[in-house]
């Protein structure tokens, strides 16, 4: 097999774009990853390849973080292979279950790294959409003196969701990427008052994710998420989109039960792995 490291997305697609392509909706991760313009210098974009075939693919979001649900598990080895070799300090990746494991088994072998567990998504696609009824307030787009609020729920979201450190500055860089890659940012007020965002992807091969959707803790428990998803939801689908897709973390049984209730149904799972370097571990 073959592995290729790639400079853009623009050297990317051509070679490993198929692999991705072929299912939108559990590769919504990696073709939202691909808007990103300009691509970082060093997050990795990899491709394996069997007689010109290309067979796997994985490519590297915030954090560092490497998506690895293109990459079958007869293809983990190459792959952790050549990873090893420009990025040996790989701090974590997420896939389907098959992929993920196949690839954290492969990495462990080639770097001696441990590998711990992380948290485990669900991937849900629409179905019928059924709005809830009887919430209080209404949506609107987000204006720009929303910014700043914006910014330090994007903030809060991350630090929830994933354990980072606080960071406003670079929430406010993701706020602006946001639009840069052309997606929404929905606002729902309650007396006037914004108590819940929900970011729309640009469609992509007739797919669009929504998410982050934020609430904060204060105004939880009133419906403000399901009914700023399912508006959400309803934009996506007026744009011509096919597939409206989210994520909920699997251990939140209140996310699962709002998108089930409105219409979502699980197609699919992801799951994270850690990995502590062996000169680390060894400490």
């Amino acid at each position: 097999m073959t592995v290729q490291l790639h400079p853009s997305p623009s050297a990317f697609e051509p070679v490993a774009g198929a692999v991705y392509r072929a299912n939108p909706v559990l590769f919504t991760n990696e073709l939202t990853a691909l808007r990103t313009s300009p691509w970082p210098a060093g997050q990795v974009l990899l491709s394996v390849s069997d007689e010109s075939t290309p067979v796997g693919a994985a490519v590297q979001i915030r954090g560092a973080v490497l998506l690895v649900s293109g990459l079958p598990p007869h293809a983990a080895a190459a792959a952790a292979s050549a990873l090893a070799e420009v990025q040996p300090d790989l701090p974590e990746v997420r896939g389907t279950p098959e992929a993920a494991t196949g690839f954290a088994q492969a990495w462990q072998n080639v770097t001696g790294a441990q590998v711990l567990p992380g948290t485990t998504d669900v991937l849900y696609r629409l179905g019928e959409l059924a709005p809830p009824l009887g919430v209080s307030g209404d949506w609107r787009p987000a204006h720009d003196e929303d910014t700043d609020l914006l910014s330090a729920w994007l903030d809060a979201f991350y630090v929830e969701a994933f354990g980072s450190e606080p960071d406003i500055d670079a929430a406010r860089v993701g706020l602006q990427a946001i639009y840069d890659a052309g997606g929404q940012i929905l606002v729902w007020t309650a007396a006037g008052v914004p108590v819940c965002m929900a970011r729309v992807h640009a469609c992509i091969e007739g797919m669009a994710r929504i998410g982050p959707v934020y609430t904060p803790p204060e105004h939880r428990g009133h419906g403000y998420a399901a009914a700023l998803t399912s508006v959400a939801s309803r934009a996506a689908l007026d744009r011509g989109v096919r597939d409206v897709v989210l994520f909920a973390d699997a251990a939140n049984p209140v996310s699962n039960r709002v998108y089930r209730r409105i219409g979502f149904a699980a197609v699919a799972e992801n799951v994270r792995y850690q990995f502590t370097p062996m000169a680390d571990a060894a400490r």
